[in-house]
């Protein structure tokens, strides 16, 4: 070196120190709003990560209200695994005692599986819902449907 000191380091150092602080951040908000606020996959209640403040709500006033439109996430299961979540409020297009077909607003459209197991839901064509899925490959598999 000729004695001058690499002010790039220094700089360069300072903003990857920013950038992952804003990832960070922005990352920790995006799993706290995917997360339903805090609850986790195994049904217990977490929270923002630490230092974090929740986002402002943008959604209903319900509680069991979807925030987005439609949403895709990967959470863990609790056992080692990994579990895809969707979620969707839109409007029925099609129901049978088979699947339900909905459109958001923005004109996102999905097919959901009605589990074996369930009751038939008490919805028709044209009913606003708030759909809470899961996803084993190209199945999407109602968990809730509000």
């Amino acid at each position: 070196m000729d004695g001058r000191m690499d002010t790039w380091g220094l700089r360069g150092t300072l903003a990857a120190v920013a950038v992952a602080a804003a990832i960070a951040g922005a990352g920790g908000a995006a799993v706290y709003a995917a997360t339903g606020g805090g609850l986790s996959a195994s049904g217990g209640h977490g929270g923002p990560p630490p230092g974090f403040a929740p986002p402002p709500a943008v959604h209903d006033t319900a509680a069991d209200a979807v925030p987005a439109v439609h949403a895709e996430s990967v959470v863990a299961d609790g056992r080692g695994g990994f579990t895809v979540e969707l979620s969707q409020r839109g409007t029925i297009t099609a129901i049978d005692t088979g699947s339900v077909t909905a459109r958001s607003a923005d004109g996102f459209v999905q097919v959901y599986r009605i589990p074996a197991t369930a009751t038939a839901p008490p919805f028709q064509v044209g009913d606003e819902v708030s759909i809470r899925a899961t996803r084993n490959g190209a199945n999407a598999t109602i968990v809730s449907l509000r």
